[in-house]
């Protein structure tokens, strides 16, 4: 097969990167063409074809509009036993994912709805995206619904409330295993997961609600998300 050489992405900030060549076919090259013209992000060109549909497949549940140039990059590397990462700064917009993601059977499953969760994680991650652009879990309305407070790692959680502690290994490059948030021990969420900060549960939350899984949005709490979301979802679509 034909192969072109094609560079990684070079850091913007002051840090200073080693630029990398790989080998990259015709084919790859010309769907991460397709990519950026489609939604204005350059992808990192070691993600296979495969890959790439299913970051299309993800990305296609949002409005083209609402994310077209959002996101500067989308980088491909392993994280351990973590899906994705999101980065926000004022210089950089970049998501990165794990490879290993993509190769997992398991779907999620609502009545008929059967979503393969490497889509799940893209639209996950895409999640965080739009949150930086709308700060929703930033306002204190999302974050009083499950009276999220801030709490040291290393602080007493007070009566009625819970940390989340990351029982997973491989999972160090997330943060330390104990959040620094804390919740009510009464507030509910779509999975265990969710309760680790109010970021996570508004990605969660938003994926669920975009995937057509709202049944996993059960209990008071998730049904005042719900609203929210569903109000947010007429500005973005």
């Amino acid at each position: 097969m034909i192969i072109t050489k094609f560079k990684l992405f070079e850091s913007k900030s002051k840090e200073t990167k080693k630029i990398e060549e790989v080998e990259i076919s015709p084919d790859v090259k010309k769907e991460i063409k397709r990519f950026d013209t489609k939604w204005g992000i350059e992808l990192d060109p070691t993600f296979t074809l495969t890959e790439i549909d299913v970051i299309s497949e993800g990305l296609s549940y949002y409005n083209t509009k609402f994310i077209k140039n959002r996101i500067d990059n989308i980088v491909r590397e392993d994280l351990g036993s973590v899906h994705g990462r999101w980065k926000d700064t004022p210089k950089k917009k970049q998501m990165t994912l794990n490879p290993k993601f993509f190769k997992f059977k398991r779907k999620w499953k609502e009545g008929k709805t059967e979503i393969p969760y490497a889509v799940f994680v893209i639209v996950h991650e895409t999640a965080h995206c739009v949150d930086h652009i709308e700060k929703v879990s930033f306002s204190k309305k999302w974050q009083a619904i499950s009276g999220w407070k801030k709490c040291d790692i290393h602080e007493k959680v007070p009566e009625g409330y819970i940390r989340y502690v990351e029982k997973r290994s491989g999972r160090e490059i997330a943060g330390h295993k104990r959040s620094n948030w804390i919740h009510k021990e009464d507030a509910d969420f779509c999975r265990k997961y969710t309760s680790r900060n109010p970021r996570e549960e508004f990605a969660d939350s938003l994926a669920f609600v975009i995937l057509d899984l709202e049944e996993k949005m059960d209990g008071p709490g998730c049904q005042k998300k719900l609203i929210i979301i569903k109000d947010l979802l007429k500005k973005i679509d």
